[in-house]
């Protein structure tokens, strides 16, 4: 898993609220005043709809909790909240400036390449025929948890496997992408066993392992281990042993005194600096601000992090 990072987040949530309540309002003002009574029938006073929509994974979590122990389903109006989301996937928001604004605008503005939840498959926008080949994921399902609907952090562009996986698992407690309080990346590392001395040949001989450091707290812990089996992480990157294998065959083709020497010859013309060169030689991104920009990313890196190939 990778997190969701963007400079601009607290103004895409913006923009993502304004849109939504200019749809809400535009034919009723009466309808914002409703559900910010059910909303404050629920969460309490302090809560209203603005709030909701910007709500950030912690606020998420505490709101979370107190639906679900009040039991207080019945203050709101499903249908009418279910429409607004079905609306939203489609074509009929509009944000102030009078630009259209919907999923396929949500996933564009947060410049993300992958499936965050796995990292194996990309998440691209279609330019020209303005489609999407991602599927938002609602990090607390609308089937359980109906006011987080519309939530920008509680919306996590996915792809359909990841999506298809998770489903409603709402009681169980995963890392939200856009959680800042949890670093799966930092915390999880892959890694790799070598059982035969034929595994250049058999790919069988080369197991995968994703090993949690030590000093990680309990609790995140459990959310790494409940995204790695609920996810199927351990099983679906079993299928990536190849890659494994190229980067262990890399690591002795490319040495310490071979990247000097092309860093002394190309540098400059074929690639910027000696990152570029990692890159081109792994096929991954070495820096973790760019893991999101292709598949196995994360992979890749901790991979070449073990075998020293990413120095």
């Amino acid at each position: 898993m990778i997190r969701i990072k963007n400079s601009k987040l607290e103004e895409l949530a913006n923009t993502h609220y304004k849109a939504i309540l200019n749809y809400v309002t535009k034919s009723n003002d009466k309808k914002l005043a409703k559900i910010n009574l059910s909303i404050k029938s629920c969460f309490g006073d302090e809560w209203n709809f603005e709030k909701l929509i910007k709500a950030k994974p912690k606020e998420l979590e505490i709101l979370a909790n107190i639906y679900k122990f009040k039991c207080c389903a019945s203050v709101i109006n499903f249908e009418t909240y279910y429409g607004y989301l079905n609306n939203y996937t489609d074509k009929k928001f509009i944000t102030d400036d009078k630009k259209r604004y919907r999923a396929y605008e949500l996933i564009k503005s947060l410049d993300i390449n992958t499936c965050p939840y796995c990292n194996r498959n990309t998440i691209y926008n279609l330019k020209y025929s303005k489609k999407r080949t991602s599927e938002l994921d609602h990090f607390y399902p609308i089937s359980k948890y109906p006011f987080f609907g519309l939530s920008f952090y509680n919306l996590i562009p996915s792809c359909k496997v990841c999506n298809k996986i998770k489903l409603d698992k709402a009681d169980k407690e995963y890392i939200n992408p856009y959680d800042e309080r949890f670093d799966f990346n930092k915390n999880a590392k892959f890694d790799f066993k070598i059982r035969g001395v034929y595994f250049y040949r058999l790919e069988k001989e080369i197991k995968l392992k994703c090993k949690i450091n030590e000093k990680t707290s309990i609790e995140e812990k459990k959310r790494i281990k409940n995204n790695i089996k609920d996810f199927k992480l351990y099983d679906l990157y079993q299928n990536h042993k190849d890659v494994v294998l190229e980067l262990i065959q890399k690591e002795y083709i490319y040495n310490e005194s071979y990247l000097d020497e092309l860093m002394q010859n190309y540098e400059g013309t074929l690639f910027k600096n000696r990152e570029d060169l990692l890159r081109l030689i792994t096929c991954g991104y070495v820096s973790d601000e760019d893991l999101h920009k292709r598949p196995l990313s994360k992979l890749i890196k901790d991979i070449s992090e073990e075998l020293g190939l990413s120095k």
